[in-house]
């Protein structure tokens, strides 16, 4: 899908000839106050394209009792404080933001395997992910949406995750469209994942006893885990760091200064515990998850510069100061060093050994059924069609869709229809106050249609421009000679500002148009229904040709933006290099 551009107004700032065009600087002050001057402008075009919309007077907002239902349909993209989600948010009462969305959209949204693994390793991670979904739904775990967005139940980041480079992920999940895994009764199983095994999983009773044996998840060997960055760790401290962070422990402070630090069990044990010994002969005994968690916490707490510490390729920190459990402590004469493996709880899929068996030509059916005890992937009617995913709790946000929205209260009537622009909403007792955009009551007005040679190739594009003055939905249509409709493409909403959209010359069923005279125009309607829009005639004069990608061409047919403003500031800052020139050149026949 395209991505569209919304959120951050961009300006185009049009050149003309101004009250002292043609005339010549002679004088070196001149032409500094003229460079000055130029700097000026271009800061002011800068703070104009940065500034948010401003939001309405408030007696402009409207009042909502209980749940805000924003809809757009399925292809809306709606921001949430600039991050976008498909379909349909929800206000709830209590401050909660919901997304409400189709079941195949969610998952196309769970940011939990990068985009560039093997395709096989990601389709095993989008079933994993949806029957995880699944299970989740079924059973209630959160009061009023299905799960959370977080790493308590699995990362989502919604639309975000394929426009921000996500192709290959959003291919897995298309791929694997409704397959999961099911138990004998034809429900989800628990598709519990994680990232690194240290070479061997655990099964479920051992790090999750409130949720008992499971036959598909049971510890097995994991030597393709060896891919991880995180399959082998190692932490060092010195005496004095790791004094001075046990000495934050309200029972660690009495084997301060430490002597001895023993692991009393096998390093895979997540049970084992570690018998700390001070100099003084004091002994705490701690557990290993216990002792894994003080240390993350204390250590980048005291010693922010130096925890996390770099993982052993170097290229990036730890996830965390420990990152799993499985680890031994050294006591030496100048440092404390922990030797670890593996990170995250363990159970389940290790993603980084399905990566291992994708690179070593398994496939995603496999790799399932190495991880979950011989289960294969099917596709059950009984998949829920649509999810609701809780963002967070929020006081107050901003939204603001791509497209047209609807905003229904809690017994579904319209409240506003259509909504346009960047919404402002705030918690109120019961319910919400909903503000529009500054522009929402002003009279429409589009600018005239006209073409812009610059960014027009010869027989492959024609790029026109059209400028509004509030938030509208804005497209552009194409008749030929004789009034006919070749083209209408529809651009979403487009924000107050300069607007330009390229036309390929392609009919809507993409078919070069013959040669002629047409007539283009940018049309916008703001959320009263009202439309406007002036034409100007542009001629063809040969059937359209393939493009190379490179100059103004745009993915898509027609695609719309307002002008960048670095055009602006390179022009700006040419001109500012020539009047240098000018100043410098009378300077060298100065005594």
């Amino acid at each position: 899908m395209p991505e569209r551009m919304w959120g951050t107004p961009r300006w185009r700032t049009p050149w003309g000839a101004g009250a002292g065009a043609g005339r010549v600087l002679t004088s070196g002050r001149g032409v500094h106050l003229a460079v000055l001057a130029a700097v000026l402008a271009l800061l002011a075009v800068l703070a104009v394209g940065t500034d948010p919309p401003a939001a309405a007077e408030p007696d402009a907002a409207i009042l909502v009792d209980g749940p805000v239902r924003v809809v757009g349909g399925e292809d809306v993209l709606i921001g949430v404080d600039g991050v976008r989600y498909h379909d349909t948010i929800e206000l709830a009462a209590d401050g909660q933001v919901i997304n409400e969305l189709d079941t195949e959209r969610y998952v196309a949204g769970v940011a939990e395997m990068p985009s560039r693994w093997p395709l096989e390793a990601l389709k095993a991670q989008a079933v994993a992910a949806r029957t995880y979904a699944w299970w989740s739904a079924e059973h209630g775990a959160h009061a009023g949406f299905d799960l959370c967005a977080t790493t308590a139940c699995q990362v989502f980041r919604g639309a975000e995750v394929v426009l921000d480079g996500g192709q290959r992920w959003e291919e897995a999940v298309a791929a694997t469209a409704g397959e999961v895994l099911v138990d004998p009764e034809g429900g989800p199983i628990l598709a519990r994942y994680f990232s690194t095994s240290g070479g061997r999983t655990y099964a479920n009773e051992e790090v999750f006893p409130a949720t008992g044996a499971r036959a598909y998840l049971v510890a097995i060997d994991d030597p393709y885990d060896a891919v991880s960055p995180y399959h082998r760790w190692r932490v060092r401290f010195t005496r004095e760091e790791f004094d001075e962070i046990l000495s934050r422990g309200e029972r660690l402070v009495a084997t301060v200064p430490v002597a001895e630090v023993e692991r009393t069990g096998d390093v895979d044990d997540v049970t084992a515990r570690f018998r700390v010994t001070g100099r003084d002969g004091s002994v705490v005994e701690v557990g290993a998850v216990e002792l894994r968690d003080f240390l993350s916490l204390v250590a980048p707490d005291r010693f922010p510069d130096r925890f996390p510490t770099r993982r052993a390729d170097g290229l990036r920190p730890l996830p965390s100061t420990v990152p799993s459990s499985r680890f031994t402590v050294e006591v030496r004469d100048d440092e404390v060093v922990l030797e670890g493996r593996g990170w995250g709880h363990g159970v389940g899929m290790g993603q980084y050994g399905a990566r291992g068996r994708a690179e070593d030509g398994a496939d995603h059916r496999d790799i399932l059924a190495a991880y979950y005890g011989g289960l294969q992937p099917t596709r059950p009617a009984e998949l829920p069609d649509r999810l609701r995913v809780g963002l967070g709790q929020r006081e107050e946000l901003t939204l603001a869709a791509d497209d047209v929205v609807a905003i229904l209260d809690a017994q579904g009537q319209v409240a506003v229809e259509p909504a346009l622009g960047p919404w402002s909403a705030s918690r109120t007792s019961g319910g919400w106050r909903l503000t529009p955009p500054a522009d929402h009551d002003r009279e429409l007005e589009v600018g005239p249609t006209r073409s812009v040679p610059s960014l027009t190739r010869d027989g492959e594009t024609i790029t026109v421009e059209a400028e509004v003055n509030k938030h509208v939905v804005l497209r552009l249509e194409v008749v030929d000679e004789a009034g006919l409709p070749v083209a209408t493409r529809h651009l979403g909403v487009a924000e107050p500002g300069l607007h330009a959209a390229t036309w390929r010359l392609t009919d809507d069923d993409g078919d070069p148009v013959p040669a002629g005279t047409y007539r283009l125009v940018l049309t916008g309607q703001d959320g009263a229904g009202r439309s406007a829009g002036t034409p100007t005639e542009v001629a063809v004069e040969q059937s359209a040709r393939p493009a190379d990608g490179s100059g103004p061409n745009l993915p898509g047919d027609l695609s719309s933006g307002t002008i960048l403003l670095p055009v602006a500031a390179l022009g700006l800052l040419v001109l500012a290099s020539l009047l240098l020139v000018i100043v410098r050149r009378p300077s060298r026949s100065r005594p």
